[in-house]
């Protein structure tokens, strides 16, 4: 009976669906999920009852890169884009997986050295450079913006703190225009070097969209008291940094947070710019939908990627490229303290601002998973046109792991509560 009820509580969460999950794909990929975890927990059972509670840490690899194979080879095609997955335990990599293609037209496919967008996992990278400036006595958390933009009129900007961008809680409205509509109302508004909305969006800087700023005479919220998925404020954390260093924010971040890191491959991207090793995303074919630039062979795929998916280059939020390989070299290097210190780690991974998520707030720079049945877990979910990021660190169990995806028709909530329990299951969390 006992059995019966955690397979039934899991199940029932598993139900739970985002936005973009493909109804072509869900039965068998919930399907599949079901079935791996009724397996994990049927095994943890039996084990459990034959040998009391005997630990299963001396249970083999492949006794949890089993499952994930089977998990991971059922949502992605190797025939259409993909994913690379790889999971680090104790600082020893244990698990690595590339599925699909990086780029259809040529045919390149996805390896651990792949370039992807990270999407809002860039905000990491922003939230450990804010932290070492902080160390640095440079600049302070609690310290308003208005000590840093005095071209901000709103008096509300004396009560926004560094702090309040880094845990999503600023109040600022996400004003950047996404259609033609409100690229008109933007336009009555505020002055722009560009005349038509899709080149904003394609070539505007962190500075012309900090113009938004300027005229801004409300917040949606008193700062700090509530969470916004989409939190603006991070547009203004290049300019800061420029600011306070005096450098250009692409030189100071390769030099103080990436190579100290050991991430070759990671940078910020540029309008124009594209390296052979970056993987271009794409979306199930909606012939409702404005066609991009690319469409497969076989008619089921068209590209998602810069130019045809809302893709704002603003670069502490959404900007940086990197490789499933340096990513794996960030996490290590972050939580061995390479970085930052052990009471700047303590605060990432502190809950600062509740989302309507049981059990999940949101840290300094990514979400944080307080749930009683496993340690806290620092993670990010996130997705940018096809680009679908899932990536997660359990420092007490010293366990990570990556999700690099250039397709965004899978759930990414379910798989990310399916690596839990499969973890869990093994008794590795």
């Amino acid at each position: 009976m006992h059995l019966n009820n955690k397979t039934c509580y899991i199940c029932n969460a598993m139900k739970e669906r985002t936005h973009n999950s493909a109804p072509c794909r869900r039965n068998r990929f919930m399907a599949a999920i079901y079935l791996i975890l009724a397996s994990a927990l049927l095994m943890q059972w039996a084990c459990d009852s034959g040998h009391g509670n005997q630990s299963y840490q001396s249970l083999p690899e492949t006794a949890v890169t089993a499952p994930l194979d089977s998990l991971f080879s059922t949502i992605f095609d190797n025939e259409g884009p993909g994913a690379i997955v790889m999971v680090m335990r104790d600082d020893s990599l244990v698990y690595r997986h590339a599925f699909g293609y990086a780029d259809m037209e040529s045919g390149i496919r996805i390896s651990d050295s792949t370039l992807f967008n990270m999407s809002s996992a860039s905000k990491i990278f922003s939230a450990v450079a804010l932290l070492k400036l902080a160390e640095q006595d440079k600049i302070d958390l609690d310290d308003p913006l208005s000590k840093f933009f005095p071209e901000f009129p709103a008096r509300f900007f004396d009560h926004i703190t560094i702090r309040n961008i880094l845990a999503h809680s600023t109040g600022l409205p996400d004003l950047r225009p996404r259609n033609n509509e409100e690229w008109d109302k933007y336009l009555t508004e505020h002055k722009s070097v560009f005349g038509f909305g899709d080149d904003y969006r394609l070539y505007g800087s962190d500075k012309e969209h900090m113009q938004v700023f300027v005229n801004l005479d409300s917040v949606d919220f008193e700062p700090g008291k509530h969470y916004q998925n989409n939190d603006p404020g991070y547009i203004l954390v290049a300019p800061l940094i420029e600011r306070v260093t005096g450098e250009n924010f692409d030189n100071w971040m390769a030099e103080n947070i990436f190579k100290p890191a050991g991430m070759n491959d990671a940078f910020y991207r540029n309008a124009g710019e594209r390296t052979p090793a970056m993987a271009h995303a794409y979306r199930l074919y909606d012939p409702e939908c404005p066609s991009g630039s690319f469409r497969s062979k076989d008619g089921r795929w068209e590209e998602y990627d810069y130019g045809e998916a809302e893709f704002f280059l603003t670069k502490a939020d959404r900007g940086v490229y990197s490789s499933a390989r340096d990513f794996m070299k960030w996490n290590t290097a972050l939580y061995n303290g390479k970085l930052i210190s052990d009471s700047s780690l303590i605060a990432i991974r502190t809950p600062h601002t509740p989302t309507d998520i049981e059990y999940v707030s949101f840290g300094l720079g990514g979400a944080v998973r307080c749930d009683p049945r496993y340690p806290v877990k620092a993670y990010h979910m996130n997705c940018n046109g096809g680009f679908s990021i899932v990536e997660g660190t359990w420092p007490e169990a010293r366990i990570s792991y990556l999700v690099f995806s250039n397709c965004n028709d899978w759930n990414r909530r379910a798989v990310t509560n399916t690596i839990d329990s499969i973890f869990k299951a093994k008794n590795w969390l």
